[in-house]
């Protein structure tokens, strides 16, 4: 969960960034950008309000990512796991978009 907070953070800047040529990005291609980051796979994608300064929930992704872990505090190797995430992009009344991480049950055969 760690390493989805962290993306959720590094990418926030970049999704509020309007001082690029084009202006604001859309609410796809911070999704788009949130599942390249995480290096996981795409399970769902909606855009809620397509309108780039809208407000309320703009977006969610939910994707796997690949956690790893000791196999006990001597163990020399880390065994891999999957964790399911969901993004969610919001906006308050006034204000940047903001990302936010949420741990969910991962889809039956997701491994």
């Amino acid at each position: 969960m760690a390493r989805a907070e962290q993306i959720a953070h590094e990418t926030e800047p970049w999704a509020t960034d309007s001082l690029g040529l084009r202006g604001w990005k859309s609410n796809q291609s911070v999704l788009d950008r949130l599942v390249a980051e995480s290096g996981g796979e795409r399970l769902t994608a909606s855009v809620h309000d397509p309108d780039e300064h809208g407000v309320g929930l703009l977006a969610t992704v939910e994707v796997t990512m690949v956690g790893r872990a000791s196999d006990g505090w001597l163990a020399d190797e880390e065994m891999s796991y999957q964790i399911c995430v969901r993004f969610e992009v919001r906006r308050e009344t006034s204000g940047p978009r903001e990302i936010t991480p949420t741990p969910i049950d991962c889809p039956a055969g997701v491994r």
